[in-house]
């Protein structure tokens, strides 16, 4: 491994109190991917006196997991909620413009938080650290979104765009200042295992959106299912506040817990830059391609289900919460042995190209039938990609960082992969169903993923 940047040392270890040390010998037990920035240091806090996982994820890895869960069950039923609420209230045509139009301006808004809450981030020095402040303002303005989408008029599209925004940017507030704890706390040996906790995370959580919403469409019935929003907001807030109490930030203002006051005025003065680094840029296009081919389809799994599959929407939503157990059951099996193995040999982009293989044959799958069996299968050979992608991705994503003095902002650069490709996928989606229909749609999700795989292969930071 090549010699880390300065900035991403941290405080001699002698600062340490026995109480938070990490049980001993497992410190060099895994060797850190050849090149990486990000610091293989074992000291069991990082600069600002925050703990550390050194040699073990320990309760940190679940609670990784039942995080991002917790985040994602209302997200991905959120999105099937507005979705269906469009094709009750409007025509095919109507209904497939107003979901492109609330996906659009909804990513955009979720990618400027997402970059901008993670520069502030960065700067924030208050009582609970530097994350902890933007968890709790980010869960907040997430929980206003769905109580405004429970009340909104779905005949009056400008509303649901306006709180669906609200709802996307405090997500991505949340998540913007929650990311950068990858980093800030987990040793580079263990990347790729507290990853597969958050890739297990993100389709077990998209699986029970998907079961919920059809929980909901049973409970509320198709005419009120509106309502169900106001069932979405509470496990992201009994869970923002775990996080806050069992990931306590370091007191800045505190002499134990900022560095020095010049570079205390350093960090919060720094302003604003733009990666240059060729790495960097390459991981962000190459996550950026795949994302978006798989969001060409996530984004339009309403349409797909209830126009190309012709099912109602009772049926759809029975369909969707099948299809999330299929992704739930692969997802597991696929995004925990990506995270370990990848660890262990020390390579992310064999597997990355490996893995988004099977998404791609299921998008071929799908072109060639409109088949509910079919759209299974597809959903099983997306599963086992995207969660082992993710797994090994978000490992991926902490060993390009530039320098750790922008780590919130230039994770929050790298989310916008997620956000800017729902920007596009929103009104590309609705474009190419319009035009040509969905089997092309199908064929050119699996062209981007290709070509992702192909941008990932010139990194040189990592194997």
């Amino acid at each position: 491994m090549s010699t880390p940047n300065k900035s991403f040392e941290t405080r001699p270890s002698e600062a340490v109190e026995p109480s938070m040390t990490e049980a001993p010998g497992a410190g060099a037990a895994s060797t850190a991917v050849a090149g990486s920035n990000f610091s293989a240091d074992d000291s069991p806090l990082n600069e600002f006196g925050e703990r550390r996982f050194v040699n073990k994820l320990s309760w940190f890895g679940p609670l990784n997991l039942v995080t991002v869960l917790a985040f994602t069950i209302p997200t991905a039923a959120t999105a099937s909620l507005f979705s269906f609420m469009y094709t009750v209230v409007l025509s095919e045509a109507k209904a497939n413009s107003a979901i492109g139009i609330t996906n659009i301006f909804g990513a955009f808004s979720g990618a400027v938080f997402a970059v901008l809450i993670g520069y502030l981030s960065d700067r924030t020095r208050t009582r609970l650290g530097r994350r902890n402040p933007w968890i709790i303002f980010g869960t907040i303005l997430a929980t206003i979104g769905l109580f405004g989408l429970a009340l909104a008029n779905y005949s009056m599209i400008w509303m649901v765009v306006i709180f669906f925004c609200i709802f996307q940017a405090g997500l991505n507030t949340f998540y913007a200042a929650y990311t950068a704890l990858l980093p800030d706390r987990v040793h580079s040996a263990l990347l790729g295992r507290a990853s597969a906790y958050s890739g297990f995370g993100s389709l077990a959580g998209t699986a029970l959106g998907s079961i919920l919403t059809q929980v909901l469409v049973g409970l509320f019935g198709a005419a009120n299912l509106k309502a169900g929003f106001f069932t979405l907001p509470w496990l992201m807030i009994v869970i923002a506040i775990v996080i806050v109490i069992v990931l306590p930030g370091a007191d800045m203002h505190t002499k134990h817990g900022t560095p020095t006051t010049e570079q205390h005025a350093e960090g919060v003065k720094s302003p604003f830059r733009i990666p240059k680094d060729r790495d960097f840029w390459l991981a962000y296009f190459g996550r950026f391609a795949i994302v978006l081919g798989v969001m060409l389809i996530l984004q339009t799994a309403t349409q797909i289900m209830r126009y190309h599959l012709g099912l109602s929407v009772k049926d759809a939503a029975s369909v969707g919460a099948v299809a999330g157990l299929l992704m739930a059951a692969a997802g597991a099996i696929s995004s925990l042995f990506a995270g370990f193995i990848s660890d262990k040999i020390g390579k992310r982009k064999p597997l990355i190209a490996f893995t988004v293989a099977f998404f791609i044959i299921g998008a071929a799958l799908l072109a060639f039938s409109s088949s509910v069996i079919v759209y299974y299968v597809y959903t099983i050979c997306a599963a086992l990609s995207y969660g082992s992608f993710q797994a090994i991705d978000q490992a991926l994503m902490v060993e390009v960082l530039p320098d750790k003095e922008h780590v919130a902002q230039d994770m929050g650069m790298l989310g916008t992969t997620n956000t800017l490709t729902g920007v596009i996928a929103g009104g590309m989606g609705a474009l190419v169903i319009g035009v040509f229909g969905y089997e092309m749609l199908f064929v050119i999700a699996g062209i981007l993923a290709l070509i992702g795989i192909l941008i990932f292969i010139p990194i040189k930071r990592v194997k």
